[in-house]
C-alpha cells in the first residue's frame, strides 16, 4: 500500500528532475555563436566570421564540445572524439573573443618553422590588418587552423591543407601591405664653387 503512495509522488518530481538535468547542461561556445552579432573593427568581424565557418565545419561532432558530462561532471551524456569536439569550441571560443572587439592572438609557435611563420604573420597583421581586414583575417585563422588540428591526429591531414593555405594568405597580405617604397632623395643643388668660374 505505501508503494502506491510514493508512485504519484514520484511522477510528480519526475518533470522537476528533467528540468534541474536540462538546466545542467552547460551552453558551449559553439552555441552561442548563433546569438552573437560581432563588435569592433572589420579585422574583428572579419575574425568573427572565419572562426566560425571553421567552428561550423566540424558539424554536429562539435556541437557538444567540452559538455560531454552534466554541469557537476558526474553523468555522460553525449558519446563523441571529445579532442574534435573540443578543437570545434576552440574556434568558437576564439570567434566570440573577436565578436567583443577583443584582440585575438594567433597560436603560439611550437617550432622553430611555426615561430617564423607567426613572426611573418604579425608583421603583416600590422601592416595590412587595417587596410585588408579579410585577407589579414583569413591569414590568422589559416595560421591557427594549422596548429590547433595539428594538436588532434585524427585532424593531421587538415593541418596540412590549413599550412598551405596560411603560407599562400599571409604571403598575399604580405605583397598587398608592403610599405611603399621610400621616394628617391632629391639631388642637392650644386653650388659649383668647385668648377673654375668661366670668363667671357
Amino acid at each position: 500500500m505505501m508503494e502506491l503512495r510514493l508512485r504519484p509522488l514520484g511522477l510528480a518530481i519526475l518533470p522537476f528532475a528533467a528540468a534541474v538535468l536540462l538546466g545542467c547542461v552547460n551552453n558551449t561556445a559553439l552555441d552561442d555563436l548563433r546569438e552573437t552579432k560581432p563588435l569592433g573593427s572589420a579585422f574583428n568581424k572579419e575574425l568573427f566570421k572565419d572562426y566560425s565557418r571553421v567552428a561550423h565545419s566540424f558539424g554536429s561532432v562539435g556541437a557538444a564540445a567540452g559538455v560531454a558530462f552534466d554541469g557537476n561532471a558526474s553523468i555522460e551524456l553525449t558519446r563523441m572524439d571529445s579532442n574534435i569536439g573540443a578543437l570545434a569550441n576552440s574556434y568558437a571560443e576564439k570567434a566570440l573573443i573577436a565578436a567583443r572587439g577583443t584582440l585575438v592572438e594567433p597560436e603560439s609557435g611550437v617550432d622553430i618553422e611555426t615561430h617564423k611563420m607567426r613572426d611573418r604573420l604579425i608583421r603583416a597583421l600590422e601592416r595590412g590588418k587595417e587596410a585588408f581586414p579579410a585577407d589579414a583575417a583569413r591569414a590568422q585563422v589559416q595560421f591557427d587552423c594549422w596548429l590547433m588540428n595539428n594538436t588532434v591526429p585524427a585532424m593531421r591531414g587538415a593541418a596540412k591543407r590549413c599550412h598551405g593555405a596560411a603560407e599562400v594568405a599571409i604571403k598575399k597580405l604580405e605583397d598587398e601591405a608592403k610599405p611603399a617604397p621610400a621616394p628617391a632623395p632629391t639631388p642637392a643643388p650644386s653650388d659649383n664653387s668647385d668648377k673654375p668660374a668661366i670668363n667671357p
